[in-house]
């Protein structure tokens, strides 16, 4: 009796199994580590409270919020966006490393793609972070770290106004 090609056929049904085994893993583990890479980037609690001083800032050098998305670009509908610049602002570029602040409603700019367009990447994940669902207007910061070797990283944080 031969049981050469039994052999055969049961180490590929072995290394087959083994091999979609692995790559089951190896997808549930990058999917986790991508998810806790977006969680360090959006919301975080110094973040956060860095964008309830920006908004205390913003209302005590404007008056109201109102008055400062006033002085913004406005890219679409319902949509501003603000970079730090000028005298009036210069310490939360400086001590926050505000880049840059939008008013928008999430919902309405996820269903917008020609607002989407002139979007940066970082923050349409975090918008679309936020979701579909988010109906209420919201005060979205984007910070920029600067490291010593030159390299940044960009974080994200909202409040609702």
């Amino acid at each position: 009796m031969k049981k050469n090609g039994f052999v055969f056929i049961e180490t590929l049904v072995v290394v087959s199994v083994l091999s979609l085994t692995l790559l089951m893993l190896f997808g549930s583990y990058s999917y986790i580590i991508r998810k806790s890479r977006e969680r360090n980037v959006f919301d975080t609690t110094e973040m956060i409270y860095k964008t309830y001083y920006t908004k205390q800032i913003l209302e005590k050098e404007y008056g109201t919020l109102g008055t400062y998305m006033n002085t913004c670009n406005k890219p679409g509908t319902n949509v501003y966006e603000c970079t730090i610049s000028g005298n009036r602002l210069t310490q939360l570029k400086q001590s926050f490393e505000v880049e840059k602040i939008y008013f928008l409603t999430p919902s309405e700019v996820l269903t917008n793609t020609g607002v989407l367009v002139k979007l940066d990447a970082t923050t349409i994940d975090y918008i679309k972070h936020l979701g579909k669902y988010s109906n209420t207007r919201r005060m979205i910061v984007k910070y920029k770290k600067n490291y010593q070797d030159g390299t940044y990283e960009v974080f994200h944080s909202s409040m609702e106004v």
